[in-house]
């Protein structure tokens, strides 16, 4: 007689241990006790604290988990995965969960939200080797003793583009290849940091890494890519080439449902949110593009050629000053005024900069103009300007009718004010002294294409392409690379300002 045997498998609930997990801060090495579950690593989060001297507890308002390291607030969700540093946004793969008497936190939060409460690079190292998924061709197996550091993964994403920075050891024998939509990217040793994102549609719709493999989804307007392998940090570069690239635009702030214990009651902010020391990516617009041409000079001058000369030029510049640059454009391509927020919120910019050329029915017209954001526009010129800039783009005002959504749009909008005309103010300085235009002063107007943005924007209207001593200027690569400078400078000068708060501020 046959007998049958019959297994009853039952679904693991809960985090399972599997060792200890070395991780390197701007503070020192500290070892915590890791986890394993959904694909990632986890670490308790009062451990963590501890190890970093910091603190931990609950918020008394929304009952939500607080960390408190080297001076910043980190409010963490335990029903979405977001947290927030000192009022900014971080979002997560992964929902933080409670086990065991710890709350414990994905892998990704330490590369991620960690790194910028810490003001600095944050890196996960295996506590043992990983098994290899096979591609074509033999793979270098992990040195002997040594253990495997875990690979970031970085994006940055524009209306023409989509770039994934790899950083860590062992990439120069990385495979990479195309298979059929996606790009595939597997390690020689390592593994990298867990990421999955949602991007969008276009070029890069959506990004996974895990173990020791790296998977682009690509979408129907990707054309080409290119690598770029760099040293001193070890890094492998892959540039995505394509069009009409999306991202899915943030819900309005009138739009979120309200934390737990919040009852719903909306806080009017007294003061601008106090910002991270991990000030680090910088969003520029290259304004106009593609049908949109924007202003029109002699000899065929055309502002939408010229704000992007300058933005490169400005993107290059920071770099070298070690900060991330992500261009909205980089290339003669029409962008929607509020894709372009969208995307600099995507991409967790610090600071939001649309550069613009003027123009005026006067020739006489000249100078440097600041703007930031406001309903109520300074006077009939900059209001004249913003219909203008706001009828180029093709897209109207987000903001509600009125009533209780006006209001509630008008506190999510002068979150940033204080540090928006802190900025303005700024970069008005550096142009006087530096290029020696005309201080026609910094001005508020209802621009659409600051409204969305989730960081303190400006928009520079540079010099007029109407007068003709200023166009000429413009046209040459010189001044240009001026423009790039003073702007440089104002947003070193604003980055200074924030890792030193005892520094005088401008005064709008």
């Amino acid at each position: 007689m046959r007998r049958w045997v019959c297994t009853i498998l039952l679904p693991v609930v809960g985090l399972v241990p599997v060792g200890a997990l070395e991780l390197k801060t701007p503070a020192g090495t500290i070892t915590l006790r890791q986890r394993t579950a959904e694909g990632t690593t986890w670490v308790c989060a009062s451990q963590l604290a501890e190890a970093l001297h910091g603190t931990f507890a609950r918020d008394a308002v929304s009952a939500y988990p607080v960390l408190t390291l080297s001076g910043h607030r980190i409010l963490i969700s335990t029903a979405t995965p977001v947290a927030s540093i000192d009022g900014n946004l971080i979002h997560l793969s992964h929902i933080p969960k409670e086990n065991g008497g710890c709350l414990w936190l994905p892998e990704e939060f330490l590369t991620s939200a960690l790194s910028k409460a810490l003001g600095g690079g944050v890196r996960v190292v295996d506590s043992a080797p990983t098994e290899r998924p096979s591609m074509s061709g033999p793979l270098a197996a992990p040195a002997e003793g040594r253990m495997a550091e875990r690979v970031g993964v970085d994006l940055a994403v524009g209306a023409d583009y989509a770039r994934v920075t790899l950083t860590g050891e062992g990439l120069s024998h990385a495979q990479l290849r195309q298979e059929g939509q996606e790009l595939v990217v597997l390690l020689a040793r390592g593994s990298f940091a867990e990421t999955h994102r949602e991007v969008g549609k276009g070029i890069l719709e959506k990004l996974n890494a895990q173990g020791a493999t790296l998977r682009l989804a690509l979408g129907a307007g990707f054309e080409r890519f290119e690598t770029l392998k760099l040293l001193k940090p070890e890094r492998l570069v892959i540039l995505l080439k394509g069009k009409e690239q999306t991202v899915a635009a943030p819900p309005s702030p009138i739009q979120q449902p309200a934390p737990p214990g919040g009852e719903g009651a909306t806080q009017v902010p007294s003061a601008p949110p106090v910002r991270t020391q991990a000030f680090d990516v910088i969003a520029i617009d290259p304004g106009h593009g593609g049908t949109d041409t924007g202003a029109l000079g002699p000899d065929g001058l055309e502002e939408k050629d010229l704000t992007l000369a300058i933005a490169t030029k400005f993107a290059s510049d920071l770099e070298k000053q070690g900060l991330k640059a992500v261009l909205t454009r980089t290339s003669d391509v029409t962008v929607p005024l509020q894709q372009r927020t969208a995307l600099a919120n995507f991409n967790q910019a610090d600071l939001f900069i649309s550069i613009h050329i003027n123009s005026a029915p006067t020739a006489k017209a000249h100078g440097t103009e600041t703007y930031y954001l406001s309903k109520q526009a300074t006077d009939l010129w900059s209001s004249q300007l913003a219909d203008k800039e706001n009828a180029a783009g093709g897209t109207e005002s987000s903001a509600p009718a009125g009533g209780l959504n006006l209001v509630l749009w008008d506190l999510a909008q002068t979150s940033h004010i204080v540090e928006s005309a802190a900025l303005a103010e700024t970069i008005q300085d550096e142009f006087n002294t530096l290029l020696g235009t005309q201080n026609r002063g910094v001005r508020q107007a209802p621009f659409v294409v600051l409204e969305g943005a989730q960081m303190p924007a400006v928009l520079v209207e540079v010099a007029f392409l109407s007068n003709p001593s200023e166009a000429k200027k413009l046209s040459e690569s010189t001044f240009q690379d001026q423009v790039a400078n003073a702007l440089t400078q104002a947003v070193l000068r604003f980055k200074a300002r924030y890792e030193n708060p005892n520094l005088a501020a401008p005064q709008p």
